[in-house]
């Protein structure tokens, strides 16, 4: 298993209506490895003639997210359930997921003024000139052109300490609390509460929530472990528990999301 952090967005891989109209994509650029877990695309096929919905797993990360049809560029991230994104007419979007902590290395404003409250990109950077990506239509330009975007801020300072941080919980949640990740920093558990919020944007808890979410459908999905398996290393005390979790931010039962993946 990769032990790096990499949030599967995954409703969109099981909506056929999703699948017939929009097509979307990820692209991995070694340029941005240190900061980001990909560029991503998302377009209609066609002129949408009814609302499709993108329904959004919480994963700490936060996302620049560029909306070619608005001219518009946002900040946003979401931490505390499945998001239902509406898209309608004709959509165009083009986006970076930073990874979690990244956003307020990169811009040391606190992730949680961010997370679940997304913010116009100008409002943060005020003279990065990035809307000059609405001049190009290409998608190679595009993509291009944000890369060398975000490899000029890592130039201007970056940190990746707190990447590395989430990496080690994510590898082995069944043996993190938020007790013994506080004895590991040398704080006390509200003193960790705060840099977990201004890092990351989540709570310790939720943050562990996220990564053992995420764990679980990349051992269900790709490694094709048994519940049990997966049960044993995640670190959930029973079966229903686990699969009222999987339920709750994928609207499947895990039999349901092998099936359907």
């Amino acid at each position: 298993m990769n032990k790096n952090y990499y949030p599967k967005q995954l409703p969109y891989l099981l909506d056929k209506e999703f699948q017939e109209n929009i097509e979307y994509k990820e692209y991995y650029m070694e340029e941005l490895k240190d900061c980001a877990m990909c560029v991503w695309t998302m377009q209609s096929k066609r002129k949408l003639d009814k609302t499709i919905y993108n329904y959004i797993l919480p994963d700490a990360c936060i996302d620049i997210v560029i909306d070619f049809q608005c001219s518009t560029i946002l900040f946003a991230g979401f931490s505390k359930e499945t998001i239902p994104f509406q898209l309608s007419q004709t959509i165009d979007y083009m986006g970076v997921r930073l990874k979690p902590s990244v956003f307020y290395s990169m811009f040391h404003i606190d992730a949680s003024s961010i997370m679940d409250a997304p913010v116009d990109f100008s409002y943060i950077e005020k003279n990065s000139h990035l809307e000059t990506i609405f001049q190009l239509k290409n998608i190679k330009e595009r993509i291009s052109f944000l890369t060398q975007y975000l490899c000029t801020k890592m130039e201007e300072g970056f940190h990746r300490e707190y990447v590395d941080i989430v990496n080690e919980l994510y590898e082995n949640p069944k043996e993190q609390t938020v007790e013994l990740i506080a004895k590991r920093f040398g704080y006390d558990t509200r003193h960790l509460f705060r840099l977990f919020k201004k890092q990351y944007g989540v709570s310790p808890k939720v943050l562990l929530n996220i990564l053992r979410l995420h764990l679980c459908l990349t051992l269900l999905l790709e490694k094709n472990q048994s519940l049990q398996d997966i049960l044993e290393i995640c670190g959930f005390y029973d079966q229903s528990h686990f699969i009222k979790e999987i339920k709750k931010y994928t609207g499947f039962s895990p039999v349901e999301l092998v099936e359907k993946y």
